[in-house]
């Protein structure tokens, strides 16, 4: 996920590795702290790989990080990806570079998101049945809350993915029906 956050941040522009630190812990992007000692290994990975190119800033001698066309192309290929947005944290981080993916894809993710945390909602309210029943008790009040707390999150988190497709689907551009050759335009087509 390191790669794949380098690789997105960098399609801003180049980047020396002080900044690129500072941007990975930046608010705005919320990824994580990550040390120098994660950070330089995973750009010498991309590098070796002919993700990322590396020159100097002038005089200063100090490293500068670019995105080369190869670096392009495969984090455009993990943007598009399915499989990461069932992970927590894969999608947290997806969902920060939607603005390169189109707005179908973006759907698509955002659909596939949705379809997982519905079924973990499911299967939590099965396992708190299950639970209830197999013990025969009153489950104590602390994971009984525990529980609780954990499917209001994925309720709400559900409730907000419906919020971006929709908002999704309302911003794309209508799409012109194509007329069978020899049919009558539509009163709007005259």
């Amino acid at each position: 996920m390191l790669d794949f956050a380098i690789l997105g941040i960098l399609t801003d522009g180049p980047l020396h590795g002080y900044e690129l630190k500072r941007v990975l812990a930046d608010s705005e992007h919320g990824f994580w702290t990550v040390s120098f000692g994660s950070l330089y290994p995973a750009l010498r990975r991309l590098e070796k790989k002919g993700f990322v190119s590396v020159g100097t800033d002038g005089g200063a001698r100090r490293k500068v990080y670019q995105l080369t066309a190869e670096g392009k192309a495969y984090f455009q290929e993990l943007l598009e990806t399915p499989g990461a947005a069932e992970e927590d944290r894969a999608f947290t981080l997806k969902l920060s570079f939607f603005r390169y993916l189109d707005p179908d894809s973006r759907i698509g993710v955002l659909e596939r998101r949705r379809a997982h945390l519905t079924t973990r909602l499911a299967e939590s309210r099965r396992s708190m049945k299950e639970s209830a029943n197999r013990t025969k008790r009153r489950m104590d009040d602390y994971t009984l809350a525990l529980m609780n707390r954990s499917m209001s999150s994925t309720e709400a988190d559900i409730a907000w993915l419906d919020e971006l497709i929709e908002n999704e689907r309302a911003a794309r551009p209508k799409r012109k029906q194509r007329r069978v050759r020899g049919t009558a335009p539509e009163a709007n087509e005259i």
